[in-house]
């Protein structure tokens, strides 16, 4: 079985994009340790997994794009995150119709539910990164700027293509291998 790990970059006010340990964001996100320079903010977060094996080329799996917010303390705030997983179940909804077989005014309606979801998911948390932003993600990582990379930002539907999301020429879609290390 390959190690796998999660990197989180925060982007500053500035625009650049800094690290945030895992093990911090875990503390802030089980309600162990808060990081209190996040305070009562919200933060735009990129996060990856990668997969590889000690001293090999990892690959990237997944990146997302996220807003996170922080409560007064500085933990990740629990009435937000909620919201956010109940706005993906809602999402999901109309997948769940057609693999039920509903009636199809049923499923138009669940279409709608679902849509809206997604837009409420994309408005308050996601952030559509600039073709710099994500080079520069890239390279924070160490991997090939060239590579295609998957990675997801909450959008509605009608912005998903049947290619796939893309953001400045970089498709969602195959893995990319990387030069970056284990931690």
């Amino acid at each position: 079985m390959m190690p796998v790990w999660r990197r989180y970059l925060v982007r500053e006010p500035s625009g650049h994009l800094t690290e945030l340990s895992s093990r911090l964001f875990d503390r802030a996100e089980d309600r162990v340790a808060p990081l209190p320079d996040f305070a009562g903010q919200c933060v735009d977060v990129v996060s990856a997994v990668l997969v590889g094996e000690q001293g090999e080329n990892p690959t990237l799996a997944e990146m997302s794009f996220t807003k996170l917010y922080f409560d007064a303390v500085g933990f990740v705030d629990r009435g937000k995150r909620d919201r956010m997983i109940r706005l993906m179940l809602e999402s999901c909804e109309d997948r769940r119709c057609r693999a039920a077989a509903a009636g199809p005014s049923g499923c138009d309606e669940a279409a709608r539910r679902a849509g809206r979801a997604r837009a409420r998911l994309a408005s308050e948390f996601g952030w559509q990164p600039k073709p710099a932003e994500v080079t520069e993600v890239l390279h924070r990582l160490d991997l090939p700027q060239s590579s295609r990379i998957s990675f997801s930002v909450p959008v509605p539907a009608a912005m998903i293509s049947a290619g796939g999301i893309s953001a400045g020429g970089i498709s969602a879609g195959g893995a990319a291998g990387g030069r970056g290390r284990l931690h």
